[in-house]
């Protein structure tokens, strides 16, 4: 297997183009395949050079999770944040597992102290945090599209936070499996959008609205109504369909780049033992989203 840095992130005015790479240096990456137009570089760069760290961060297309993991420790890279499809595989091949890491079971954060690594997921706490600006979670009702581990994640953290948690997948057996698992209200498949008439929170934890399937809804635009608050975890396109549909029903949204932004800023935390400059990172996201209006393609981290 070869790893190969996939794209490198946009400069940054008096940002990127000026970073001197070093022997000292220290790496931090992205494995998943795809990531060609993933943000995340651009993000954690900026993050570096608004701290003055010497840091890189580069993204490189994996087939398999193991040996790039593996090369941590070899290579003495420091951290590593994981994508679809491999944040689940990638528990087996850490030596230690944070206890949200361990419930959900599925990482997008590895982290090497001397050789030791420790498996994280910063989606957790993004969600509650990106749901929150906008809404109280607790009895709240909860609808969440989607069985995979991003549905998982949010539906374990709105459940711990006292949210009504519905599941709805296109297979219906699998989404009854997650139900069953974190203990939520009900579940069924996509023949069930009813659920949604008494929902507050509407959630789409599907890759629909991405890249090649932005013109298309997760949902159908007739279920959404005003007292319900909608958020597409996808956020490229930052207005998916969905959102766009959502504001002409009268519905409060919340954008996906909102959870991406607070999840990348917990692994620049974990990596680099800073505080995550908010601002700066937030402000490079921003920059790039707008920049890339109306451009079709999309990408989870």
């Amino acid at each position: 297997m070869a790893l190969r840095p996939n794209r490198w992130p946009r400069p940054l005015s008096g940002g990127w183009e000026k970073k001197v790479i070093n022997a000292e240096t220290r790496v931090c990456c992205l494995i998943g395949d795809p990531v060609a137009h993933s943000l995340s570089p651009l993000v954690h760069n900026r993050g570096y050079q608004a701290r003055g760290l010497d840091y890189v961060y580069l993204a490189f297309r994996v087939k398999e999770a193991a040996p790039a993991i593996a090369a941590m420790r070899t290579l003495g890279i420091t951290g590593m944040s994981v994508t679809i499809p491999h944040k689940t595989t990638a528990l087996a091949c850490v030596d230690e597992l944070d206890a949200e890491a361990k419930e959900i079971g599925a990482i997008n954060t590895i982290v090497n102290r001397g050789g030791h690594l420790k498996g994280y997921n910063t989606d957790y706490d993004a969600a509650l945090k990106a749901l929150s600006e906008k809404t109280p979670l607790r009895g709240k009702k909860t609808v969440i599209l989607g069985a995979g581990a991003t549905a998982l994640t949010i539906a374990l953290a709105l459940k711990h936070r006292g949210s009504r948690v519905v599941i709805l997948g296109r297979a219906p057996a699998k989404a009854a499996a997650l139900a069953a698992r974190i203990g939520a209200e009900g579940s069924g498949g996509f023949d069930r959008f009813s659920e949604i008439g008494d929902a507050d929170i509407l959630t789409n934890a599907t890759p629909v609205g991405m890249w090649p399937k932005v013109d298309e809804l997760s949902v159908p635009a007739s279920y959404l109504h005003p007292k319900l608050v909608v958020f597409d975890v996808i956020y490229r396109p930052r207005t998916t369909r969905l959102l766009a549909e959502a504001k002409k029903a009268g519905c409060k949204v919340v954008y996906g780049h909102k959870m991406f932004l607070y999840q990348a800023a917990r692994q620049f935390e974990l990596f680099t033992g800073h505080t995550a400059p908010l601002v700066q990172m937030g402000q490079a996201l921003t920059r790039a989203l707008k920049g890339d209006e109306g451009v079709t393609i999309s990408d989870r981290r």
